[in-house]
This record gives structure tokens, C-alpha cells and sequence, in this order.
């Protein structure tokens, strides 16, 4: 973290996301957390992660919970911060680290990526722009299986996908909700291509196996695909990024702008 003198008109920014154990999935943080420090360059940015078995596998690296975050920041003199979810829809991880917190600070929370029926509506104009006309397109989400009404916003972005395409399709890893089973859909596979759209802003262990893994209940051959292809995780879209850069613009206006009173 930045050692700076505190500048208390520009907070610092705590950017929260699940996190993964695969090395190389972990290198679009890297990119997410470099277009942050462009768009955002008075501003410290740090992460939080909200996955305490994440953490524990990463023992020895940085990998801070985002109350830990908030902790470190405190201690430096901050009085105010923001965070911003990297969560794709408002779940468990999202209401999660809504709880983090540490007292005597101000905390403003950036809204995940699906939060709203516009921001649906935006990711799917996003999406489009992935889809292959000449095989099946199938976006992967994560889902809960444990908790039904954390399922709402990928529901209605499937709901949504139908309506409007007929080769597009929704999957969920894990839960069992109103989306596309992978089963249902094999028939929809006339000519062995498939097209995964990550709907996760890594591609980490759900992707390179649950979906794309060689065993014979990985998505890819549960569907009998013999060409298939898979889109770049969310966080190497920059227009991804720009729809929560704009959840952390209304995160930091609801911040007060006056310098703090540190003697207090």
C-alpha cells in the first residue's frame, strides 16, 4: 500500500473479488487492477478476497480478506474507503463482503456487476459481441446451489437470452435453478461446435474443468463437442470493467469530499 500522505479527497479503493488457486487465472487481477490505477490515479487500490478457502490455499501470498484490507488502511490514517465488488451478480460472496467493516471507518460499497435489469440489458449488449454464428453459444455461470434466491439475476439474464437468440444458451456450474441444463441442450449440438462465454471474471477451475476438462463429465463432452471454443473470462473485457468502474463512480459520490477531523 501506497506510503504516501493522505490525501482525504481521494479514498482509497478496495477492489473485492472471490479469488482463485490457479496462478495463471490470478494474472487478470493484474489487468483489472492496472486499468483501475489508469482510470483511478489519485486514488490507492488494494484488494480484499472473499473466499476463506482461497486465502488459506494462498497462505504466503498476498491474498488479504477485504476486512483485513479495511483493517490495514485504517491503520495508515484512512477514515473513509470504497468497495467494489468483482462479483458478477449480487450473491453469498457479494452480501459477504458487505459485512466487512471496521469500526470508526466510512465505508461506500460499489454494486457487483449484474445489480439491476439495465446492467443485465448492458451485459448482454456486451456478450453479443462474443457469440458465433456458426455453433452453439453457451454462457457458463457459476449459480448457488445452496441459496435459490441468489440465482435471480442469472435467471432473468437467461430469460432474456431467449428472447432474444435462438442459438444462445445459459449453464449453470453449480445449483439447481430455471436455467439451461447442460443435458437439454446436447440436442441442440447438430455439428459437434460449441462455444463456452465464461460469465466469471476468471478463468479458473470451473472453466478449464468442469467445463473444458478431458473427463467424460466435463461440459465439453457431456455435449459430444469436437470443436469447441471458449471466449476470454470478464475480466479482460474492458467494457466489463467500465460497467463496474461506473458501480464505483456512484460508490465514491456517496463519500463526503470534506477531509475527516483525524484528531477525533
Amino acid at each position: 500500500m501506497s506510503k504516501h500522505t493522505l490525501n482525504h479527497d481521494y479514498p482509497p479503493i478496495v477492489l473485492v473479488t472471490f479469488g482463485t488457486t490457479v496462478l495463471k487465472a490470478r494474472q487478470v487481477y493484474d489487468y483489472i487492477d492496472k486499468c483501475a490505477k489508469a482510470r483511478y490515479p489519485k486514488h490507492d487500490i488494494v484488494w480484499g478476497f472473499t473466499s476463506g478457502k482461497i486465502r488459506e490455499k494462498l497462505r504466503g501470498m498476498t491474498t488479504h480478506s477485504p476486512d483485513e484490507t479495511l483493517a490495514q488502511l485504517q491503520a495508515q490514517g484512512w477514515q473513509q474507503a470504497v468497495m467494489q465488488s468483482l462479483h458478477v451478480v449480487p450473491g453469498q460472496e457479494f452480501e459477504k463482503m458487505r459485512q466487512s467493516k471496521v469500526k470508526g471507518m466510512d465505508i461506500a460499497v460499489g454494486a457487483p456487476l449484474m445489480n439491476s435489469d439495465a446492467d443485465i440489458d448492458a451485459v448482454i449488449d456486451i456478450l453479443a459481441a462474443e457469440f458465433q454464428p456458426d455453433r452453439l453459444n453457451i454462457i457458463v455461470c457459476h449459480g448457488n446451489a445452496k441459496y435459490a434466491h441468489f440465482n435471480e439475476q442469472n435467471i432473468a439474464l437467461a430469460k432474456r437470452l431467449r428472447e432474444q437468440f435462438s442459438r444462445v444458451f445459459v449453464g449453470s456450474v453449480e445449483g439447481e435453478v430455471e436455467l439451461t441444463a447442460i443435458d437439454s441442450v446436447k440436442k441442440a449440438v447438430t455439428d459437434g461446435k460449441v462455444h463456452f462465454i465464461p460469465l466469471m471474471m476468471v478463468a479458473g477451475d470451473h472453466i478449464l474443468n468442469d467445463v473444458l476438462g478431458d473427463d467424460e463429465d466435463s461440459w465439453k463432452n457431456r455435449l459430444g463437442a469436437t470443436t469447441c471454443t471458449c471466449a476470454a473470462p470478464l475480466g479482460y473485457n474492458d467494457k466489463i470493467i467500465d460497467l463496474f468502474f461506473k458501480h464505483l463512480d456512484t460508490a465514491l459520490a456517496q463519500l463526503t469530499t470534506q477531509q475527516p477531523d483525524l484528531q477525533s
